[in-house]
C-alpha cells in the first residue's frame, strides 16, 4: 500500500482552500467599495478567429469603462468576412480576412451589459461589452 504524504485527501484540501479564497474576497469586497473604474487603454484590441471549428471573439468578454477606451480595434483572423454587431449602439461593420478594422465607441453609460455578435453568421459564438461606471 503506497504511503501518502497527506493525511487529507485531495477533493477536501481544495473545498478547504477554496471556502478560504471565497471568504477572503468576500472580506476584502465588504471593506472596499470603489466609487468608479478607470483605464489608462485607449484602444481594446479583439480577434475574430475560429478556435476547435467555432468563430469566437477573443476575449469573449470586452471591458471599458463609461469614459474610455473610446474605441475597438478588430482582427479578423480567418479567411472567411465575418461581421461585429453591437445592435444596442447601432454599430454593424464586415471583418475583412486578415484585416484591422477601427471601431469609435458613441458615448456609453457605466453599468450596461451589451450583446455583441456576429451579424453575418448568426450560429456563431458572441460577445459580451460591459461598460463600468468611471471614477
Amino acid at each position: 500500500m503506497p504511503i501518502r504524504p497527506w493525511p487529507i485527501r485531495p477533493l477536501a484540501l481544495l473545498a478547504a482552500l477554496a471556502a478560504a479564497g471565497c471568504a477572503a474576497r468576500m472580506e476584502m469586497h465588504e471593506m472596499h467599495h470603489p466609487a468608479g473604474y478607470s483605464s489608462d487603454v485607449s484602444t481594446v484590441q479583439v480577434l475574430s478567429a475560429l478556435v476547435g471549428g467555432k468563430n469566437v471573439f477573443i476575449p469573449s468578454t470586452i471591458v471599458v469603462t463609461d469614459s474610455g477606451p473610446r474605441s475597438l480595434s478588430l482582427f479578423n483572423a480567418t479567411e472567411m468576412p465575418h461581421g461585429f454587431a453591437i445592435a444596442a449602439l447601432g454599430i454593424e461593420k464586415v471583418l475583412p480576412p486578415g484585416e484591422e478594422v477601427l471601431i469609435e465607441l458613441p458615448p456609453l453609460q457605466g453599468g450596461q451589459v451589451l450583446r455583441v455578435h456576429c451579424h453575418m453568421h448568426p450560429p456563431h459564438r458572441a460577445a459580451t461589452l460591459v461598460v463600468l461606471p468611471s471614477k
